[in-house]
């Protein structure tokens, strides 16, 4: 080989060589990034069986046939009733997606929600903690909020709560540096899926009061920004189908306290069962953040903690953020006061393609199985129902198993109550509540909404009650469901 050839054989490889350096590998947060990203995403594949959700599917393909409803359209107990559809762009959305893909498309946007919530979470505690190890911080905050991950419009909730918290926390992310702009976008979109908006303002005002606590001005600086950010949001808040009325749902609906004690997701949290246990660590894993961090918690993070932790204890669906609240303060705590040097390793690449083999593995599993599971629904006596030519009858049975009677049989079937809890009006809801518990009020009630037709649930004191009483002839019985009609 010749002088020449010899130093066109270095400059193609100082050329290849250069062209490897540009070549970089992902970094420890970026793997981390993935692998949390990918359990949300699998989280949000379970087959779509929450009864709320199918109420809210069923209103959404009305929404995009006859548009707004501003009347209840469900029952025969209540028809011409006021209702605010307080989360029609998610129903919307559901029913687009389902007229477009079919309920797959459903169950992937749950999956893409759930993605973005873990990954948003990780990347704020990552963020805040300065490069050092969160996940004792991440896991148990997200063991918490995991419960909520449905195929309700909270999934959209929460992950407007995550934007809002990067808003707040981290001044010099992209939406920190933007609140004008960030914070009225967000909360209109926010207000036209889910009530829990009403959480993001409470959030905010508990910060500006902190920061007050704390010695800043209110008037000036990023506070002041942040208090016009807000007055902007709730303006924008506006911008819905009801006007001033959805602004005031959530306000509406905590006034039937008195109904909403009988509904589990706003009774306070059980600590023997595994929503509740997983509470208790995540407040012993905050608490002893604060005890034995090297940084003091400031009183800004304290009343935000706090109130939000009493809002915890207070309704169990209040659960789906408080641990989120509480990560960023305990990444901030925790923070290394310099930023550690950024690793990047080959492993870190083998490890992302193997996660993201395993999520198209499962994702492939998780969309070929059915879609719907309705084993918790009556699924066979409804079927019964029909067959025997009582569609239509006014028909009597749970709020949560009235769900599924929305989905499967309306307009041909009405019902007598679903969990819609704001519309329906409070004595009779109470008077309900008593019934299903096998109140002597039941038969009283039965004959004045002339109900002709009972499926409840096998074994339970209401159907025991039906079954003694002459009035009655059961046509049904399975482990699940009890079926009965007037003689």
């Amino acid at each position: 080989m010749t002088a020449v050839e010899d130093e066109k054989q270095d400059v193609s490889d100082a050329g290849r060589g250069a062209r490897r350096s540009r070549v970089r590998m992902p970094s420890a947060a970026t793997r981390s990034s993935v692998i949390w990203a990918a359990l949300g995403f699998i989280s949000g594949l379970d087959p779509l069986d929450d009864n709320s959700f199918l109420t809210h599917l069923r209103t959404g393909h009305w929404i995009l046939d006859r548009g707004i409803p501003r009347e209840d359209i469900y029952s025969y107990t209540a028809p011409g009733t006021p209702w605010i559809a307080q989360s029609w762009l998610a129903e919307a959305l559901y029913a687009g997606l389902d007229e477009l893909t079919g309920p797959r498309g459903i169950l992937v946007l749950n999956g893409i929600v759930s993605a973005a919530i873990a990954f948003l979470a990780f990347r704020l505690a990552d963020r805040l903690r300065n490069g050092g190890r969160t996940v004792h911080i991440v896991l148990p905050a997200l063991a918490v909020s995991l419960h909520f991950w449905v195929e309700r419009p909270l999934l959209f909730g929460i992950l407007a709560f995550l934007v809002l918290l990067w808003t707040i926390e981290v001044p010099d992310s992209w939406a920190g540096r933007r609140p004008l702009a960030t914070v009225p976008v967000l909360m209109c979109l926010w207000a036209n899926v889910h009530g829990s908006f009403a959480l993001g303002f409470c959030y905010i005002a508990l910060h500006l009061i902190g920061c007050r606590l704390d010695g800043a001005a209110l008037w000036r600086g990023r506070e002041r920004r942040l208090i016009w950010a807000a007055a902007l949001g709730l303006a924008a808040c506006l911008i819905n189908p009801y006007g001033h009325r959805l602004l005031f749902f959530p306000l509406t609906l905590l006034s039937r306290g008195e109904v909403l004690r009988n509904v589990q997701e706003w009774q306070s949290p059980d600590f023997r069962s595994t929503l509740g246990v997983a509470f208790a660590v995540w407040i012993a894993v905050f608490v002893a953040v604060l005890a034995r961090a090297p940084r003091r918690a400031s009183r800004r993070d304290l009343v935000v903690a706090v109130a939000f932790l009493l809002l915890g204890f207070w309704a169990l669906r209040n659960l789906a953020v408080v641990s989120l609240v509480g990560l960023p303060i305990a990444a901030r705590l925790l923070a290394h006061p310099e930023k550690r040097q950024v690793r990047r390793s080959p492993a870190d690449l083998g490890i992302i393609v193997a996660v993201l083999a395993a999520v198209a593995l499962v994702s492939g599993t998780s969309l070929s199985r059915p879609v719907f599971d309705f084993g918790e629904y009556p699924v066979r006596a409804m079927r019964v129902i029909e067959q025997r030519g009582l569609l239509g009858q006014r028909l009597f049975t749970t709020h949560t198993w009235n769900a599924y009677v929305i989905h499967a049989y309306w307009p041909r079937q009405k019902v007598f109550m679903d969990d819609r809890y704001d519309m329906y009006p409070v004595a009779f809801t109470k008077e309900y509540m008593k019934v299903r518990n096998g109140g002597p009020e039941w038969r009283g009630m039965l004959d004045r909404y002339r109900v002709n037709v009972v499926m409840w649930e096998t074994g339970t004191p209401l159907t025991e009650l039906v079954s003694k009483d002459r009035a009655w002839q059961r046509i049904h019985r399975d482990p699940q469901a009890t079926v009965f009609v007037r003689r």
